[in-house]
């Protein structure tokens, strides 16, 4: 009897093996055909797995009355009844997208694909559409649209997190591809090395999220993702030229030929079996918005636009060209690698101040102009897989060169060298649906030498290391509760002195309604100051830039609360959202302006003849860290798509309200070198109070406390017309000695920031309009006006923004 038993045991035992069959498939998108990445794959059984870079899945079945359940993000479930010759071929399952649904895929929350609508963070997304109708020549020039976000002199501020800092220490991180692109010495975004003419989403997290992405995301991420081929060939063409008005103060203008820009930028994407190929390049020659170069002697200068030539303040003429590649090997299912490359060479000519408030505004303060030809460049080797199970593996390696050419004998150059390995484990076919963990390790070394950096070490080279290991799971409860978690441990070298410091972050996101999602979230933030920061020594004009190799890192947390609300107009689709937030530094590093002492590295490798009469005054600008601060406040954002009647509409639009105030303003972060000096007016010792030009509600230095972004464009047939807004509010308070430097006989330093200041106290406010025409499918023309009403403003103080522009476009898409 035990004999027949056992018999019979094993005999159901290998029929139940027998069973179980594995089925191939394929997962693609109906209308366009292209390969579906990261769609679930469930049987029966609740067992799943995640298609893989080719689209691929591999799942076990049992055949009889089995089902597969395919979804997507975006797509309409696809339910497949298994039949017993499943097992012998490929499936071909095509996906249908949603209709009369809005579905705005982000990856850069938890590093893999969700609907933004349950993330547990406050995100923005820009569509392709607006970069390309606006036709922008730099991708900072289309943030200025998102809500929230502010550019102030080249750097970004996200919901008032950060100041003026002279272009060193971001506090967002600013990535291409989830990789950084922040320089390795001052931490300064190079927005002409993005690809703006193959951009297929930027994604904008607003709060702190170190923990992903590391040190520099303190305020936030600002992450551009580019576009791989799609089955057919594309290639764009895109030519522009444009023309500055002549300014509202005409009595600032000294030139008489308009000031001009051109540019030409291309894209060529295609597939070659399995091998991805993307080229892209860009041309642009800028006269820029102020005058020419006047010589000091005779007053001459020259007239008439070249775009070869750099004659002009805030001038630049540059070329780009990168080159992304990607095969998916045919031996290994799964496995994909590739090699990415972006060189970009330019020659530019930057001011910091103005000259004169009446009549000096598009001139440059005498010594204040700085003409720099960069080579900046990367190449990034890479390797991903996805195994059976669909879980991912990926390494991402990168070098990146950066050679600053500046005249004034003050270049630097640096090397970077980034690894990131990555494992994304999916739980599907470990029985646990909804469920992503994601690990990591990052190695970072950064080679800095140039005379710019004599504060570190005498020769001016200054090594820096960071070294990071982060974890963090993902989980949808119920199908309606997402739960984020994450902890990051990072370390910091420069110099051989080091810290340390590990960070977290958690999450909640619950789906109140059909369409309404509630959230909530903290993470703390830790950022180790740039070699610039800690080591730069510099002189612009009559200011200075000190070192302070004493600075140490700032740390914060950022809490919120929001609520995202879906609605529909008819046809029209679109996301209202609210939030709340609160954010808190403690050791804050702000770029401070007062007189400090200058201490010179022995043996330095400079002689400072230029500087000595500056040096010892010791006027000029030092990173310290001046103590505690607080960021307050509100968000209202909305956006949408779809068809009103006929007619194609797209919107975003916000506004944002913040209080960023100084928790300790009697603080005491610095003394002048020969203490305080009445006639000079300069305080026997530097805190908040005495360092402010307005101490009103404690308000922190170069802040706008209220901004206003929208933007809505309508397409009716082959008619397209946009109209975008920005307002940003009166910058309250800046530093103290700015002003009080006019009223003293030192430097002759008297460029009217003050006078400026009393007369423009009520905000700013700026239209930009576009129309473009397309025609025979292929070709595109487009009028398109910044500045529509020729506003004369400057964001931040002494440097005033351009006048009108008005240009014209033609795009052929081949």
């Amino acid at each position: 009897m035990k004999l027949l038993l056992t018999c019979v045991a094993l005999l159901l035992l290998s029929f139940e093996t027998l069973s179980q069959n594995t089925l191939h498939g394929v997962i693609s998108d109906q209308q366009t055909g292209e390969l579906i990445i990261g769609a679930v794959v469930r049987n029966k059984s609740g067992s799943g797995v995640v298609s893989d870079i080719n689209g691929t899945f591999a799942i076990e079945s049992n055949i009889a009355n089995d089902t597969l359940r395919i979804s997507m993000i975006g797509y309409e479930v696809y339910v497949h009844p298994v039949k017993s010759d499943d097992i012998h071929t490929t499936l071909q399952i095509k996906l249908r997208p949603v209709e009369n649904e809005l579905h705005v895929v982000v990856v850069s929350a938890g590093k893999f694909a969700q609907d933004v609508s349950e993330v547990t963070v406050s995100m923005e997304v820009l569509q392709p559409e607006l970069l390309r109708d606006k036709n922008v020549p730099s991708a900072d020039e289309i943030l200025q649209q998102t809500p929230g976000v502010s550019i102030v002199d080249k750097e970004p501020q996200i919901r008032s997190g950060s100041g003026y800092s002279f272009g060193a220490g971001s506090r967002v991180q600013i990535l291409v591809d989830d990789l950084p692109v922040l320089s390795g010495d001052a931490g300064r975004p190079s927005w002409d090395y993005i690809p703006v003419e193959n951009v297929s989403q930027v994604e904008v997290i607003k709060g702190a999220s170190s923990v992903l992405y590391g040190s520099a995301a303190l305020s936030g991420v600002i992450n551009v993702r580019t576009a791989y081929p799609a089955d057919t060939a594309k290639t764009i063409i895109n030519l522009y030229h444009g023309v500055y008005s002549t300014p509202e103060n005409d009595s600032s203008v000294y030139w008489n030929q308009p000031l001009m820009r051109s540019g030409i930028n291309f894209l060529h994407t295609q597939k070659f079996g399995n091998l991805d190929f993307v080229l892209g390049a860009n041309a642009i020659g800028d006269d820029g918005h102020l005058g020419p170069i006047r010589d000091t002697t005779n007053g001459t200068f020259t007239d008439g636009f070249n775009p070869f030539t750099v004659d002009r303040y805030e001038a630049n003429s540059r070329a780009r060209i990168n080159l992304n590649t990607r095969y998916r090997s045919k031996k290994i299912t799964g496995l994909s690698y590739g090699l990415n490359t972006n060189w970009n060479i330019s020659n530019s000519l930057a001011t910091l101040l103005w000259a004169e408030s009446d009549t000096g505004l598009y001139a440059a303060f005498q010594g204040s102009a700085t003409r720099t030809k960069q080579l900046l460049g990367t190449i990034d080797p890479y390797i991903t897989y996805f195994n059976s199970k669909g879980n991912k593996h990926s390494l991402r390696t990168r070098w990146q060169s950066l050679d600053n050419n500046n005249d004034n004998n003050q270049g630097n150059f640096s090397d970077q060298y980034y690894g990131e390995y990555q494992y994304q484990l999916n739980w599907e076919n470990l029985g646990i649906q909804n469920m992503t963990t994601t690990c990591g390790v990052v190695a970072i070394h950064t080679d800095a030498r140039g005379e710019l950096f004599v504060g570190g070490n005498a020769d001016g080279r200054n090594k820096a290391d960071n070294y990071a290991g982060y974890f963090q799971i993902d989980k949808k409860f119920f199908n309606r509760l997402n739960v984020s978690a994450g902890v990051r441990y990072e370390y910091f070298e420069i110099n051989k002195v080091s810290d340390s410091k590990p960070v977290f972050r958690a999450g909640v996101n619950y789906k109140l309604g059909k369409a309404t999602f509630a959230r909530a979230s903290f993470g703390q933030g830790y950022r180790f100051p740039s070699i610039a920061e800690k080591f730069i020594v510099t002189g612009v004009g009559a200011i200075n830039i000190f070192a302070n190799p004493d600075l140490i890192a700032e740390t914060s947390y950022n809490a919120e609360v929001g609520i995202k609300q879906g609605f529909r107009i008819g046809q029209f689709l679109g996301f209202i959202d609210l939030a709340a937030f609160q954010q808190e530094y403690d050791n804050f590093i702000e770029f401070t302006f007062g007189q400090w002492k200058y201490v010179r590295p022995v043996e330095s490798i400079l002689d400072f003849p230029r500087f000595q009469a500056e040096i010892q005054q010791s006027i000029g600008f030092k990173s310290v860290n001046t103590g505690h601060a607080k960021i307050q406040g509100i968000e209202c954002s909305v956006m949408g798509e779809g068809n009103i009647r006929r007619v194609k509409t797209q919107l975003l639009a916000g506004y944002t309200y913040t209080l960023p105030v100084s928790t300790t303003p009697h603080h005491v972060y610095g003394t002048p070198p020969n203490g305080g000096n009445t006639s000079l007016k300069i305080p026997n010792e530097y805190t908040y109070i005495t360092t402010s030009s307005d101490t009103t509600n404690n308000i922190l230095k170069y802040r706008m406390q209220h901004l206003v972004r929208a933007d809505v464009s309508f397409t009716f047939k082959n008619i397209m017309l946009g109209v975008s807004g920005r307002y940003n509010s009166h910058m309250q308070n800046i530093d103290r000695a700015f002003e009080d430097l006019e009223t003293v006989a030192l430097a002759n330093f008297n460029p009217g920031i003050a006078k400026w200041r009393k007369t423009h106290t009520s905000g700013d406010y700026v239209f930009d309009m576009r129309v473009g025409y397309t025609f025979a499918h292929k070709h595109r023309v487009s009028l398109i006006v910044n500045n529509l009403l020729n506003r004369e403003y400057a964001i931040r103080p002494l440097a005033i923004e351009q006048p009108r522009f008005t240009m014209v476009q033609y795009v052929l898409t081949l």
